[in-house]
């Protein structure tokens, strides 16, 4: 009987041969071979390292052309190539991958996978990718999970069918592979995704409508800040030089209170010249007139002489104003607004040059910079949100006061429209920054995730 089968074991690699004793007959040395090959499977850290070791070094135990490792696919019922002998990576798109796939899958629906099935290349010639495959003989070893369902496989290619011995050689191998594959997977050596038959698919669709059209209202991110909501801007009168601020930045003040004073000294030269002008054109006036019984023609020269006093007189009551206002106080109450002291002091200013505010700290609102890449219809009292920088985990709410028709240059460089909001709650700090979200009008859900695609699309188009 021995003679008219294979030994059970007829080949082992030298390195581990050397396990049996010097001497032994050759059973004992194959047989010493598998199971050392079957202590280094288990020995694997990684399905990866499994595959790779079974794919290349069962030559040790078992000769063969080539192998390739099969494991179940996540989607489908069919088997995929995860690892092949004398190749570090496999590739997708290669013929013979997909070749090998297919010959599985008919496999499958011809005879099963559960058991081990033999079958001759020359089947499978219509297929192109064999036509320079060097192997005829192919032989499919299943790899089975504890349930005894097929996850994947072991499919051998040489030249010649397997012998008896050898087929319980890769059934060995098989069932050693396949329980160290379960064991590194914690129990699913595939990880498949649901199938979805047509009734799933069928209310995911409804489901994706409801989602598309459910209402979400239109928003958009925008930098904000505090600001006063009626503030009394202090401007420079005239031009001139600043030579001192009376006041600290957001010190409180009274109305009346003398906020920051001119150098005076060009203005008070001014004012002694109109006033010598003024006297001059008087004593010229009185000079005429007191002649003009006795001469003719100084008669005739009165009346310029009366334009010249009103002229120097209206100099004059124009310098002494200017005078008067070199040091401005606050018109009302409030507190001061402005930067620094030194950032002032010294400082030539031209007419109309805003130096500081005088502010109400209770009477604040919120000062929006909407791009206008991120224009939208916004309604009077629309909802708005603001994050404050120095609060970032809670957000303070306002209402839309006012919007923009015009889109103007931030200091940035961006073009955004101007918005104002009212507080709906506690006033913050005036200065605060953040961002806004400005909230707009309702719209489909869908509506909200396509419209910059569909606007960027018509832009590119021309549509």
């Amino acid at each position: 009987m021995a003679a008219s089968q294979a030994d059970p074991i007829e080949a082992a690699a030298p390195k581990v041969s050397s396990l049996a004793p010097k001497g032994a007959a050759p059973d004992a040395a194959k047989l010493a071979a598998l199971l050392q090959f079957e202590a280094e499977i288990r020995r694997q850290e990684t399905v990866e390292e499994l595959q790779y070791l079974v794919a290349n070094e069962t030559r040790q135990v078992l000769p063969y052309g080539q192998m390739f490792v099969l494991r179940q696919a996540r989607i489908g019922q069919g088997f995929e190539v995860q690892c092949a002998s004398s190749l570090a990576t496999v590739d997708r798109n290669a013929p013979l991958i997909h070749a090998l796939e297919k010959a599985i899958e008919r496999l499958a629906q011809d005879h099963g996978l559960e058991q081990p099935n033999a079958f001759d290349a020359a089947s499978l010639r219509a297929d192109e990718a064999f036509d320079q495959y060097p192997y005829s003989q192919l032989h499919w070893q299943p790899l089975l999970g504890k349930d005894g369902e097929v996850f994947g496989g072991l499919l051998f290619a040489r030249d010649e069918p397997l012998r008896e011995g050898e087929k319980y050689r890769a059934a060995r191998i098989a069932e050693t592979a396949a329980h160290s594959w379960l064991a590194l997977s914690g129990g699913k050596p595939v990880r498949r995704l649901p199938v979805i038959d047509s009734k799933k698919k069928k209310w995911i669709a409804a489901a994706i409508a409801v989602i598309l059209l459910f209402p979400v209202r239109l928003t958009a991110l925008a930098p904000a800040e505090i600001v006063a909501e009626r503030p009394y801007i202090v401007a420079a009168p005239f031009s001139g030089r600043i030579a001192s601020i009376e006041v600290t930045p957001n010190a409180p003040v009274k109305a009346g209170q003398v906020l920051l004073r001119f150098d005076d000294v060009r203005l008070d030269n001014e004012l002694e010249l109109a006033e010598e002008r003024l006297a001059v054109a008087r004593s010229r006036l009185e000079r005429s007139t007191s002649s003009a019984f006795s001469d003719e023609d100084e008669t005739s020269d009165i009346a310029i002489m009366r334009a010249e006093v009103e002229v120097a007189q209206a100099e004059y009551d124009y310098a002494k104003e200017l005078a008067g206002q070199s040091a401005i106080t606050a018109q009302r109450d409030g507190m001061a607004l402005f930067s620094d002291r030194r950032d002032w002091e010294g400082r030539a200013v031209n007419v109309g040059d805003p130096i500081m505010q005088v502010v109400n700290p209770d009477e604040v609102m919120i000062r929006i910079d909407l791009p206008a890449a991120e224009q939208m219809s916004l309604e009077k009292g629309a909802k708005i949100k603001m994050w404050l920088d120095s609060q970032p985990l809670w957000a303070i709410d306002g209402l839309l006061e006012t919007a923009s028709y015009q889109a103007r240059q931030t200091p940035d460089g961006t073009l955004a429209f101007a918005l104002t909001a009212r507080l709906d709650g506690d006033n913050p700090r005036i200065g605060s920054r953040g961002t806004a979200q400005v909230y707009g009008r309702w719209v489909p859900f869908v509506y909200s995730l396509l419209r910059w695609p569909i606007a960027a699309l018509r832009q590119f188009v021309g549509l």
